[in-house]
């Protein structure tokens, strides 16, 4: 698997794009423009993944001082199951081995309809190191629970710091701590 970072080639956005946008709910992502206009910041990073030249799927990161949080990862849907989500995530274990890697997922309790998935995700992330960290927040009304690789816990303060950093700090109020 090779990873392409879109500052070496703005052309992976044509695959990023059209994935970044069914993946994710709309109320869950930024609008595009402004999503690949964020990877002009230094703290900002965006691969493209490809087995040899098919792409199968994305990662976006924000770095913050010893963190490297992973803001979207998503894999093709055709491609899922295939061991290509694994494979990213170590990939970024590598390339980030001195960070503390954090990432958020959708909070998983029965009482939303998709549970199961939720809970599929959850078990992915564990499976690949992750442990849970106890932040969760609630990002224009979806909450959200953290894990960790790492052996530190990253607080709702580093959480926010990493916000303002990536994305400025207009961002802030779109977040806030839950529990």
């Amino acid at each position: 698997m090779r990873l392409i970072n879109y500052r070496d080639s703005k052309e992976i956005r044509k695959d990023v794009e059209p994935l970044f946008i069914t993946a994710f709910p709309q109320n869950e992502r930024p609008p595009a423009d402004y999503y690949f206009s964020s990877f002009s910041n230094p703290n900002n990073q965006l691969f493209g993944f490809y087995d040899e030249d098919k792409f199968v799927g994305f990662s976006s990161i924000t770095l913050y001082k010893d963190i490297c949080y992973i803001f979207f990862l998503a894999i093709k849907e055709n491609e899922r199951d295939k061991g290509y989500g694994s494979q990213v995530i170590s990939l970024i274990k590598e390339k980030y081995r001195k960070f503390a890697i954090l990432i958020c997922y959708e909070e998983v309790d029965e009482k939303y309809p998709d549970y199961p998935n939720r809970k599929r995700r959850e078990q992915f992330y564990y499976r690949n190191g992750f442990k849970k960290n106890p932040l969760m927040s609630n990002e224009f009304g979806v909450i959200y629970q953290t894990a960790v690789i790492g052996n530190r816990i990253v607080t709702f303060e580093e959480y926010q710091e990493i916000f303002k950093s990536g994305f400025g700090e207009h961002t802030l109020q779109y977040l806030q701590k839950y529990k």
